[in-house]
């Protein structure tokens, strides 16, 4: 990341927090985007640079998954697990000093349709994300094999995430690589029959 992408990540990541600052004090409904703007210390103007509105400025910046730690999962020639293992601590560890705003985040989304609609918008992006990684790292793989399995990778990671802003996982790196794993068990209770 050069110098100026980090400059604009933090300053949109300070337009996030004073977002849902204000969000949690005043409710979402009374917050306006020249309120977000005062409270992160820019303007009016800087803010559109940003954000085209306040439900986008409380999701924040969309987290892509980081450009190193993805060319390593392509190239990689371990398991698959272990190296999707390194691929999502790489990604979730830059959220470790979140968990309050993302808690915050969570519960303002469950009684605001438009946020909600955005968090489950940046969901899909990021299983497309992880569908073109996996394509990427296994060319020639069924289409559909890849699309079921970017969609439990992010439903592992999504869980472990509500775990972990709850206070029932307190290791969220931990969570999320427990709950990778589990995709194994997940596929293998396919197999099974019910007992009579």
């Amino acid at each position: 990341m050069s110098p100026q992408e980090a400059r604009r990540l933090k300053t949109a990541k300070k337009i996030q927090s004073a977002a849902v600052a204000l969000a949690v004090r005043d409710g979402l409904a009374n917050v306006t985007t020249e309120a977000i703007a005062r409270e992160a210390g820019i303007s009016t103007r800087t803010f559109f640079n940003y954000y085209p509105y306040k439900e986008a400025a409380l999701m924040g910046p969309p987290p892509d998954y980081p450009a190193d730690a993805a060319e390593a999962f392509i190239a990689g020639r371990g398991r698959l697990i272990d190296d999707l293992s390194c691929l999502i601590e790489a990604h979730l560890s830059r959220f470790l000093g979140e968990r309050e705003m993302i808690g915050h985040l969570l519960r303002l989304s469950e009684t605001d349709a438009k946020l909600e609609a955005l968090r489950n918008s940046a969901m899909l992006a990021r299983r497309a994300q992880m569908r073109n990684l996996l394509h990427r790292r296994l060319p020639g793989s069924d289409p559909r094999l890849i699309e079921i399995l970017a969609a439990a990778i992010i439903a592992a990671t999504n869980a472990a995430t509500k775990d972990w802003v709850s206070g029932e996982r307190p290791d969220f790196i931990a969570a999320a690589h427990e709950n990778l794993t589990m995709i194994v068990a997940a596929a293998e209770l396919l197999g099974k029959s019910q007992p009579a």
